[in-house]
């Protein structure tokens, strides 16, 4: 088969590099990775005072991971655990700060607890055979929504814990549907759905709030704490929900009113058409702020940032000129300004805007996300990261200006060990002549004048991104480390650079993006300490797609391939998948009604051309793309006689979670590319 003829030319450029602040002197181990402490949900208390964090941790022998609650004061010292061998995450502070609830599971469903901090001592405040999560304070103190996952009509525990105990009890494990969506993400429908309750905060019996519903709060699969609140004055909560029959081929989810008495929740947001989350409420009660898609049935538009009057029930964009996706934003004290979060390039970005729209950057500074903001509208509490280095919680004064103040101090004695770069920027011409960027690591044993194996990494999505942050699974520094310079490619279809780029994958699955591709490897192949002899790629999801099974069919310029979770047959994927918005979206409707995309960018059209030996990876529990692509493609090569291996996991789902079995797919992961790239440190 003739390698591929690029129309463009991938010229660009590179930026010197720089070690990070780890100037080990070797690489990191599967083992060491695996096993880092990961910081999450930082909560900076209401007077500023104090910073409550979640620490995961790993054991690789036990085969799981528990979390735990970590104190420290915003001036900075020894941060001390709050929830000893107890466990904890999920940490909100009461408007007093006086208590912090939290959520645990502590041998059982996982429950709230309050955590007195002047006392040091913790309470069960909630205690359901259904379990509860994502607990939140009413700004008056006075209460608490929470949470969990019940059967609809059921109405109370009693009900749910005799529900419960039948269907352990039932002697046939079948399941019978009669609408789509009975399955989704990792998991079959049971009959339950996540209700919203709320209870008092002395205690009390809890109150499901949307009792009777046939819908979840919030939205699953990817649904937090966020994605409901109190309004101002204690009385009434926010939620959004999608509601309907029609909810495996629609993205409409909605905002809802509903008082703290219960009662028949009100849509707010009824004549919007996309989907809508993470309401929040002005402190002075005025305003009700949200995210809202503009576009129905894509779940890849712009996340908007509206302002609703709840006087006048008029809403407004806040931010029509920002080109941008927000993310995590928060209220400021006057009700007039907002800070939030977008991805700008390959970084997070912490921004500012009033309600007029005037944008302003605050801080540009490695990848930041997970705001928590202090009473005085000035403090804020965030993760940030990058690729040479894991998240640590960091506070950061907005008037003052300044770097932020580091909090936490995980893995420290394991990164003074190993050696790690920092992630380069490079830029080259793609399709239609326009600019396309990625990033650049080197490996750990980079010397000067000498050159090594270049991997090229795709990211799924495909409406997703590459950014500068530490990936727990995906890491850069995890795929550098046998001697490989590792390139992340970020073609059209990335998020940060803007919609419109956003927007030029859909219905062009292998058009201009693979164009894109292909001149950033020709590109980064040129580079003088890359050895362009020696190449292979590895992608997920779309990533998975591109890599083996679009590439595999269309080029030959790999040495190997590794395929994880990657669509095989378009027209197959359609009839299993579960969120059938998304390939109605990207290919312009169901195949029955339009079989032009398809056919055009399906993968399986072109096996006959399959030749790079490749390695690939699916998981059983994968119903966003289903195992059988997978089977599929390991077929085709085989059958062809194409050097391949079968990666399954049959507890996982997209992503591969479990220790053990990350373990396992990174031991693959790295033999397949040293069986094909002979990588030794350079040559």
């Amino acid at each position: 088969m003739q390698r591929v003829l690029l129309t463009v030319l991938a010229t660009g450029m590179v930026v010197a590099p720089r070690l990070s602040a780890q100037e080990g002197v070797r690489p990191l181990q599967i083992e060491e990775f695996l096993s880092l402490e990961r910081v999450s949900d930082p909560q900076i208390s209401p007077d500023g005072l104090w910073v409550v964090y979640t620490v995961t941790s790993t054991d690789l022998e036990a085969n799981g991971r528990s979390s735990d609650l970590w104190l420290v004061s915003a001036t900075g010292g020894t941060p001390r655990r709050i929830t000893g061998r107890r466990g904890g995450r999920h940490p909100r502070w009461s408007p007093d700060g006086e208590t912090i609830a939290y959520v645990t599971s502590r041998g059982g469903p996982s429950q709230i607890y309050l955590f007195s901090v002047p006392r040091a001592r913790a309470r069960r405040i909630v205690s359901l055979s259904t379990g509860a999560a994502g607990a939140i304070w009413s700004p008056t103190g006075t209460h608490l929504a929470f949470v969990s996952r019940v059967y609809p009509d059921c109405p109370d525990d009693a009900c749910n814990t005799g529900r419960l105990e039948a269907e352990a009890a039932r002697p046939s494990r079948a399941r019978m549907y009669d609408e789509l969506l009975y399955r989704h993400w990792t998991a079959w429908d049971d009959g339950r759905r996540s209700h919203l309750f709320v209870v008092p905060a002395g205690g009390g019996p809890p109150v499901d709030l949307t009792v009777g519903r046939d819908y979840d709060v919030p939205v699953p699969p990817f649904g937090g704490s966020s994605d409901y609140a109190f309004l101002a004055d204690g009385q009434a909560l926010v939620f959004t929900a999608k509601v309907g029959d029609d909810a495996a081929w629609h993205t409409n989810s909605d905002v809802f009113r509903v008082s703290l008495e219960g009662g028949e929740p009100r849509n707010l947001t009824s004549g919007f058409r996309g989907a809508e989350q993470h309401p929040a409420p002005s402190p002075d009660g005025r305003y009700l702020a949200f995210l809202s898609q503009e576009r129905a049935g894509f779940e890849s538009d712009r996340w908007r940032l509206m302002v609703r009057d709840l006087t006048t029930g008029r809403s407004l964009e806040v931010t029509p000129d920002f080109d941008r996706w927000t993310a995590d934003y928060l209220w400021l004290p006057n009700s007039r300004e907002i800070v939030f979060t977008a991805q700008d390039g390959h970084r997070n970005v912490i921004y500012r805007t009033n309600l007029s729209g005037r944008v302003e950057a605050l801080l540009r500074w490695g990848n930041s996300s997970q705001l928590s903001i202090a009473g005085d509208g000035n403090t804020l509490a965030f993760v940030n990261d990058a690729i040479d280095r894991p998240g640590q919680v960091f506070l950061w004064t907005i008037n003052a200006g300044g770097e932020p103040q580091r909090l936490s101090d995980l893995n420290a004695a394991l990164m003074q060990q190993v050696k790690m770069y920092s992630a380069e920027e490079i830029s080259w011409v793609g399709a239609d002549g326009n600019t396309v960027r990625g990033m650049l690591v080197r490996p750990p044993q980079y010397q000067r004048g000498q050159r090594y194996p270049l991997l090229v990494l795709i990211h799924g999505g495909p409406q997703g991104a590459w950014r500068d942050n530490f990936h727990s699974r995906w890491n850069a520094q995890m795929f550098a480390a046998p001697g490989y310079v590792t390139v992340l490619l970020n073609p059209r279809g990335s998020t940060g650079f803007g919609q419109r780029f956003v927007d030029q994958i859909s219905e062009d699955w292998g058009g201009r993006v693979y164009i894109d591709i292909m001149a950033g490897v020709e590109h980064a192949a040129r580079l003088r300490f890359v050895d362009s002899t020696r190449i292979a790629a590895a992608g997920g999801s779309y990533g998975g797609y591109m890599i083996n099974n679009w590439i595999n069919g269309h080029s030959d310029r790999f040495d190997a391939l590794i395929s994880h979770a990657g669509i095989y047959n378009l027209e197959s994927f359609y009839g299993a998948t579960e969120e059938l918005w998304f390939p109605e979206w990207e290919f312009d409707g169901p195949p029955w009604e339009n079989r032009t995309y398809y056919e055009q960018w399906s993968p399986h059209r072109f096996a006959n051309n399959f030749g790079t030996p490749t390695l690939v990876i699916h998981g059983a529990r994968d119903f966003r793309v289903p195992d059988t692509q997978g089977l599929e493609t390991f077929t085709a090569l085989r059958r062809q006689g194409v050097a391949a291996r079968l990666l399954h996991f049959p507890d996982e789902g997209h992503w591969i979670g479990r220790p053990q079995n990350q373990l396992v797919w990174w031991t693959e992961v790295h033999d397949w590319l040293a069986r094909f790239l002979r990588a030794a440190g350079g040559s």
